[in-house]
């Protein structure tokens, strides 16, 4: 866990674009959610649709790619 999150944070600080950031928030509230701190997927992803939509991402990328960047963060946290 230590190592990727270091990598996480060096991307963010590298390159704060909001692509890295909502990587980032999708992986670390899949990693909320793991742990019991978020109690439904809807209050784990709400916020970073939100954060998509409002950063410019979904209008960027469109709504799909955008899912599926969130959905890639929560299926690699599941299978660990």
């Amino acid at each position: 866990m230590g190592r990727a999150m270091t990598a996480a944070i060096a991307i963010a600080r590298v390159n704060p674009a909001p692509i890295n950031v909502l990587t980032l928030r999708a992986w670390a509230r899949a990693l909320l959610l793991a742990e019991g701190e978020i109690e439904s997927v809807p209050a784990a992803v709400d916020p970073l649709q939100a954060f998509a939509v409002a950063s410019g991402l979904v209008a960027e990328l469109g709504a799909d790619q955008v899912q599926r960047i969130i959905a890639q963060e929560f299926r690699q946290r599941a299978a660990q």
